[in-house]
């Protein structure tokens, strides 16, 4: 089989609801059912705008927000193209039929979400107990959110809630700890509807709240361009390295992969200019593709946004938002650089030859033309970190910033007459969210009723005999299965309601156990078999997408250890005095470099790859760097400097013979 035959077979928008839900947008346009999904996206960002200053009451403002997203859903996504498709599509009574079908199931979200509130409103009025009607809307968005996500995200989310719905009604007839006191369809059904544990609990309150404002500035700041001078501001200052043109790809992915959250979203938006650069300089297809996905997928990693896992952080642990950024920071940078060292390596030992002078763009002619994007990401950090407002009125500033400071663009790359595009794309961008995050609560709200997330935590520790590395191993390995073909965002809710309550049991502070189960949920993204970023990357690339996760997981291998290594030492969340700081980070450091180097087979070796034995004694001399003991950091900063000596110096004896 050849190296391009996989990848031709990748339909890249299939990988990632956002870029199908903008396939949609641009493909609905011009019909009527286009148009008036076009209306309610638009009117939802409207609607998300004016509630930033006074917003509705608990449900309504939560239900408001998943109506207008199922809404755009069923009308932008019919379901003639979910079910039967290849046997029924030309059929005009098939599609009819359908169309019949999606419009009932946006009367009956409506509807669904109205009986909630009125039964919400009626709770102290009937003495906490809901009615009838509240198990009629709790059956009503059940079915709802579940056909969403199937249509938005495929089978695997709603085959979660179902399976969670399922062991909450036949939980007294199972033995052991698995069991429970079992629960009627009609108590399930009201929880879902209006328990603030239910479908509109936490994950849609974020959503709702907060995640909808950076979806936006996602929307407005990619129509302004900014992408296009991140890539040439990242290519302007690394371009004259050997390794410049994927130095330059990790910069650019990180810093968009930041703002956007969608590590796949990210691969086509940046990795359309990064890989074919990177290739067209020598670096082979699947690594090109795997350095793309690996910088798209930290994106998420990054603060001060980190797409959208800061603020269900700071829902779920009740950290201030700073304290969150501030201990993401370091492991983030980690993560990064050994990202940074492997593509060095790989640029040292591959036939990688320096871009053209004439091709590397000038950085003052780059910060000439494009500074005023600095000013737009400069007010978004400044109202989330200097000023402290809400993350909601910070996301509105940054919306706000972008076409009042691209009036000064003399180029008019985004004019006044854009803003109700930005904020229709907006309506779209956010579909998965709000279906994951629905789904997601449907999760949470069985684990929440049953406890089987004290009872999977207290099983999982037992099997890791009460160690803690063992129990951090199954987590991450748990984690990465349950983000398998899912959004991080839904995969990290769902990790983080059943195991990060049981790494706090071994002691683990709450932030920590968090940061740790949501690194692993974005490193699904790259992690075979289902790796969608590394799928999303060979499609582009035109290589073998398992190839390229393999080559993804070797650069960002740093990202697989660091984790660990602040579950050890909080000094790297930068929780300690600063002895202890720089000594972590700097072991860390140490470490991640020697590993990434010698991963790629390369060591102070000038252009040359280094033998097998030397490659396994510089991961093992790595791996003693990140070990939490300060003899095994010793052992591996003694065997590190020998083997930089011993290779510097046979590479200078070959190459004099």
């Amino acid at each position: 089989m050849s190296n391009s035959k996989p990848a031709k077979e990748i339909d890249i928008n299939a990988l990632d609801s956002d870029l199908a839900a903008a396939k949609k947008l641009e493909e609905g346009k011009n019909t009527v059912f286009g148009k008036i999904a076009v209306a309610f996206a638009f009117t939802m960002s409207l609607f998300h705008i004016l509630t930033v200053f006074r917003q509705l009451d608990v449900i309504p403002q939560r239900g408001v927000h998943v109506a207008f997203a199922f809404t755009i859903l069923f009308l932008s996504m019919p379901l003639y193209e979910h079910v039967f498709k290849d046997k029924y599509a030309g059929s005009k009574t098939f599609r009819v039929v359908c169309r019949i079908i999606d419009v009932a199931l946006v009367i009956a979200t409506w509807a669904a979400i109205y009986m909630c509130c009125y039964e919400y409103d009626h709770l102290s009025e009937n003495l906490g107990r809901a009615g009838m009607w509240a198990a009629v809307a709790g059956g009503l968005l059940l079915v709802i959110t579940l056909e969403a996500a199937r249509r938005c995200l495929g089978y695997i989310m709603p085959a979660l809630g179902l399976l969670f719905v399922v062991y909450a009604l036949v939980g007294k007839y199972l033995p052991g700890q698995l069991g429970h006191r079992g629960y009627t369809l009609t108590d399930i059904f009201k929880y879902l509807a209006v328990d603030l544990d239910g479908i509109f609990g936490t994950t849609i309150s974020v959503s709702a709240s907060t995640i909808f404002m950076f979806v936006m500035f996602g929307a407005f700041l990619e129509a302004s361009g900014c992408s296009s001078f991140i890539n040439d501001l990242a290519l302007s200052v690394t371009g004259k390295l050997r390794c410049g043109p994927a130095l330059a790809a990790v910069v650019a992915s990180a810093l968009m992969g930041c703002i956007n959250g969608s590590a796949v979203a990210n691969v086509v938006g940046t990795g359309t200019f990064t890989i074919p650069l990177m290739k067209s300089r020598g670096y082979r297809s699947d690594f090109a593709a795997g350095v793309e996905a690996v910088a798209s997928t930290g994106g998420q990693i990054l603060p001060p946004v980190m797409g959208a896992g800061a603020f269900l952080m700071v829902a779920f642990t009740g950290e201030p938002y700073t304290a969150v950024v501030v201990a993401a920071v370091i492991p983030a940078v980690l993560y990064f650089l050994g990202a940074a060292f492997a593509v060095y390596a790989q640029g040292e030992v591959g036939n990688v030859e320096l871009m053209p002078a004439d091709q590397i763009p000038k950085t003052r002619d780059v910060l000439k033309d494009g500074w005023i994007y600095l000013v737009i990401i400069g007010a978004l950090v400044w109202a989330l970190l200097i000023a402290q407002y809400s993350p909601a009125l910070s996301g509105l500033i940054g919306c706000a910033a972008v076409p009042l400071v691209m009036l000064f663009d003399k180029k008019k790359r985004y004019t006044l007459k854009q803003i109700p595009s930005s904020m229709v794309k907006a309506g779209y961008g956010a579909l998965s969210i709000v279906a994951g995050c629905a789904c997601a609560g449907v999760v949470v709200a069985m684990v929440s009723r049953t406890g089987i997330g004290i009872v999977f935590g207290d099983m999982m520790i037992n099997a890791a005999g009460k160690q803690m590395f063992l129990s951090l191993l199954f987590t991450a390995v748990a984690c990465i299965i349950l983000g398998m073909g899912l959004p991080t965002t839904s995969s990290y809710i769902i990790a983080a309601s059943i195991l990060a309550p049981a790494l706090a049991k071994l002691g683990i502070a709450p932030l920590t156990a968090h940061l740790f189960v949501f690194y692993f949920a974005c490193l699904s993204a790259i992690t075979p078999p289902v790796a969608l970023a590394a799928y999303a990357g060979a499609g582009i690339a035109k290589c073998d997408p398992m190839m390229t996760a393999i080559q993804a997981c070797k650069i960002g291998f740093a990202g697989f250890i660091v984790p660990f290594v602040f579950c050890y030492n909080s000094a790297m969340m930068l929780d300690g005095t600063l002895l202890d700081i720089v000594k972590v980070c700097g072991t860390a450091l140490v470490g991640c470099a020697g590993l990434s180097c010698g991963l790629q087979g390369w060591f102070f070796s000038r252009q040359r790859k280094i033998s097998a034995i030397s490659r396994l004694i510089i991961i093992t001399m790595g791996f003693c760097m990140v070990l939490p003991s300060d003899i095994m950091s010793i052992v591996g900063i003694i065997g590190l400097v020998a083997m930089a000596v011993f290779e510097s110096t046979r590479s200078k004896k070959l190459s004099a013979a």
